[in-house]
């Protein structure tokens, strides 16, 4: 979310406390229950290919946001697709060599991401907003979607990295996944509530008059759009556990190049709304639906859901 597009449009467009912190128990609480080991069902393989379209779109998405930073970092007219498309495929085969190598990359450029987004943050904060309540129902509504988008984006890691930690860890790690987020966006909400509803890129726009400063965020933004490039490619090319032919990987990969010509705000204004929701049905299947029913009812409730719909 370093662009700040995210933020300002489910956060600083009517921007409170009681909806960054709403947020911050919403992801805390889903976060924790996607870390305990999943029940084998098929309701739980459909939601993971679910998830791995959506991941198609998400991958869509950060090409997309990557096209709008090279088209800034070298003060181009036009977008360079190349540019992006070299960053995607180089993401893509070291998505191949699995979840603990993609460990290793964010675990070297995720905190160098959150230190340079915060101090950054600071430089430009004046003061900070403290109102309680939003002035619409979408200031509380928008920032718990929000948090769908993020479980969604997010879902196969955090169980291929949470199933193995004991249960105090995993919701002590879920609190400060979730703390550090929402610190994050407290942070940067406060400094986008007056930004223009037209910009790709608010935070950067903040440092257009700084260039040493501006050359700092545009690096750090490719930091940051590539950790969550890492998250949706290897979530796609997975395909909710489906051995892959690798020509159909690439095809994955194709596809999501062809969906970054929808635009980086587009999708944000229009998609990340919608996939919100479904991020709360990945949840409710995969981690709700086995903790309130038993085994012998499970299949038949999705089977029920799966009629219906």
């Amino acid at each position: 979310f370093i662009t700040g597009k995210e933020i300002y449009e489910f956060f600083a467009k009517d921007f409170s406390l009681s909806g960054v912190y709403i947020a911050f128990i919403c992801f805390w609480l889903f976060t924790f229950l996607m870390m305990q080991k999943p029940a084998k069902l098929k309701a739980e393989r459909f939601a993971d290919i679910v998830v791995a379209i959506v991941s198609v779109v998400i991958s869509g998405c950060m090409i997309s946001a990557l096209d709008e930073t090279y088209k800034r970092m070298f003060h181009l007219t036009e977008k360079v697709k190349i540019l992006s498309i070299i960053t995607a495929i180089l993401v893509f085969f070291m998505s191949l060599k699995g979840i603990a190598y993609i460990e290793k990359v964010c675990v070297l450029l995720i905190p160098i991401v959150i230190v340079v987004l915060i101090v950054f943050a600071f430089i430009k904060t004046d003061g900070y907003g403290f109102q309680i309540i939003p002035k619409k129902r979408s200031g509380i509504s928008y920032p718990i979607i929000y948090c769908g988008v993020n479980l969604l984006l997010s879902s196969k890691i955090i169980k291929n990295s949470g199933e193995k930690l004991s249960p105090p860890f995993k919701l002590l790690s879920s609190f400060f996944i979730s703390f550090i987020l929402f610190s994050c966006v407290f942070v940067l909400s406060n400094i986008l509530k007056n930004a223009k509803s037209n910009l790709a890129m608010p935070f950067r726009a903040l440092f257009e008059n700084d260039i040493k400063l501006l050359i700092i965020v545009d690096i750090i933004t490719v930091f940051a759009i590539i950790t969550t490039l890492f998250s949706s490619v290897y979530t796609s090319i997975r395909f909710g556990g489906v051995k892959l032919n690798f020509k159909y990987k690439i095809i994955i990969l194709l596809l999501s190049i062809a969906l970054s010509e929808i635009g980086f705000s587009v999708i944000v204004e229009k998609l990340y709304p919608v996939l919100g929701i479904v991020g709360y049905l990945v949840v409710f299947i995969t981690c709700l639906l086995p903790a309130l029913f038993p085994k012998g009812q499970q299949e038949h409730t999705f089977h029920l859901l799966k009629h219906k719909g």
